[in-house]
């Protein structure tokens, strides 16, 4: 994928999770800086939530490891 295609649609990316971000601020009553202290936050009650919807050996792990791949998948225009 071209560098300026890729970069767009990561930029797309970063903006639905401020989107979400914003939604998690304001749903615990906070009011929206668009820090990064708010998006750790909001990783954190993931995590909580992924231990809820996968009962495995080490949710937490799989999830950020699986997450850190995908991540550097589409940073590196390799989402297929």
């Amino acid at each position: 994928m071209p560098r300026k295609q890729r970069n767009q649609r990561n930029q797309e990316r970063a903006e639905r999770a401020r989107i979400a971000l914003q939604a998690h601020v304001k749903a615990s009553g906070e009011v929206f800086e668009n820090s990064s202290d708010e998006v750790m936050d909001l990783i954190v009650n993931l995590l909580h939530l992924v231990v809820e919807l996968d009962q495995g050996h080490d949710p937490v792990e799989s999830t950020l490891r699986l997450a850190k791949m995908h991540y550097d998948c589409e940073r590196q225009g390799r989402e297929d």
